[in-house]
Formats: structure tokens, sequence, C-alpha cells
């Protein structure tokens, strides 16, 4: 299940479950619709997600480049260990940010 929260100026796209190609899809086209007219201050919050394959590294980075683009940036919060060593192996941890909690993500923002 997929949903995104707004807190003030940042949206937080909240996962529950792995994130995979078809999982990423459709977080992409539920964000896309709700990002429309607003620049992109995201945090996506990995505290549900237990596993992240390669099509969710990927769109991770496609979606930081992207906000970086329209003027905003990705966050990530409440990464578990198993998400933490993939994206640390994978070089994606050193191009996003990553806070233990949603509270010190959006902290980051202020």
């Amino acid at each position: 299940m997929q949903r995104i929260e707004k807190h003030g100026t940042v949206h937080v796209i909240v996962n529950e479950g792995p994130i995979r190609m078809e999982t990423s899809v459709s977080i992409e086209e539920l964000f896309e619709r709700s990002m429309i007219g607003h620049t992109p201050a995201v945090v996506v919050d990995l505290s549900g997600v237990p596993l992240i394959d390669g099509s969710g590294l990927e769109w991770l980075v496609e979606l930081s480049e992207r906000s970086c683009h329209r003027g905003g940036c990705v966050r990530l919060c409440g990464v578990s260990e198993l998400c933490a060593d993939v994206l640390r192996v994978t070089g994606v941890g050193s191009k996003i940010e990553s806070f233990p909690d949603l509270t010190s993500a959006l902290g980051s923002f202020a």
C-alpha cells in the first residue's frame, strides 16, 4: 500500500512492503498526480519497507534527480538495516540524505 501525506510544504511518500518495479511504478503515478504545481520537497518514509530491489533504487535516484531539477530535494527516513546496507553498497545512500525518523527528515527542510 502506498500513500502520500502532506506535512506543510513537504510531501511524504509512505510505502508498506518492498519497493520493486511494480510498486515503484504505482508510487510514481501517485506522486506525479500530487506534485502538479508544487516544488518537490519530498521525504520517502522507508520504515515499512523491508527491501528495495534494483528497480526501486533506480526510482529513488530518478526521483531525487527530477526533484533537484525542479528546485526541490528528496530525503529518506526510517531506513531499515537491510535497506541501509543496500543503499550503502549500491552508492545510492551517498546521493540521497537519510534521517532516522520522519520528524528529523521534516525538520531538515526548515
